[in-house]
């Protein structure tokens, strides 16, 4: 069995180089780290924010040689029944642009649920960073969680008839505003730049002790997240010989 898991950050990803020995690969021109997971050859791939960003790594590495995709990393709650640290899988994904909606591979995410994350039924996607409570309230009524980038890969994963799913968590609260408007930090390819970081907080000294309490909370998440994984797919990998059973080849669905 082999699988694709992705992120946007490599902060999300981070964990992950403490629990497993890993090595650089290329997927059709794309950096990966490759792992052995029980039965399972694991590609992590770090995509960079936003849906351009997640798209275009998608298309690349995206291909009938793996048996499942993972859309993994950071998710912001939306509501109050989704706590600060929960592993979330949604059953459903939805574009906040056109209201497009994608089924994940429904057995994937009852996995899942079954190894302890908490079934939400509607995960947001937008084309920026929400930052404040305000905005967070707005739109709490479409969804229960928002992220960047998980309906783009699950139309790319849809489109090649893929089997995939998300698991993300949860690195924000719904009451909170995030303490710096990360969009202003990123480059091009939806990577943090260490001097935008520097130059925001030389501007914003005040911001120091939040950015601090972020910086905190976002690696316990991650952590958390990798962890759960590694037992999830684990799991997974023995499901079978090697192949995935029959009930995991469904495909994200509109």
């Amino acid at each position: 069995m082999k699988i694709l898991i992705t992120y946007a950050v490599e902060a999300e990803f981070a964990p992950w180089r403490d629990l497993l020995k890993l090595e650089t690969a290329r997927v059709d021109g794309v950096e990966a780290q490759r792992a052995q997971l029980a039965r399972a050859t694991v590609d992590f791939v770090v995509t960079g924010m936003g849906v351009a960003n997640a798209q275009r790594v998608a298309d690349a590495v995206l291909s009938g040689e793996y048996s499942l995709c993972i859309v993994s990393g950071f998710a912001g709650a939306l509501q109050s029944s989704v706590k600060l640290g929960d592993v979330v899988a949604p059953q459903k994904i939805q574009h906040d642009g056109d209201g497009g909606t994608i089924l994940a591979a429904s057995n994937l995410v009852f996995s899942a649920v079954q190894d302890g994350a908490v079934s939400i039924p509607t995960l947001l996607t937008t084309d920026h960073v929400v930052t404040t409570a305000d905005e967070k309230q707005r739109l709490s009524v479409i969804a229960e969680a928002v992220d960047m980038e998980s309906f783009a890969i699950l139309s790319v994963a849809r489109a090649k008839n893929l089997s995939a799913a998300v698991i993300r968590v949860i690195s924000d609260s719904f009451d909170a505003n995030l303490p710096v408007d990360i969009d202003t930090m990123l480059d091009s390819q939806g990577n943090v730049k260490p001097g935008g970081v520097v130059r925001y907080v030389a501007k914003h000294p005040l911001a120091v002790p939040a950015l601090m309490r972020l910086g905190r909370e976002s690696k316990t998440a991650a952590e958390t997240l990798a962890q759960f994984l590694e037992a999830y797919l684990k799991k997974l990998s023995f499901s079978t010989e090697g192949l995935p059973p029959s009930e995991l080849q469904q495909v994200a669905a509109s």
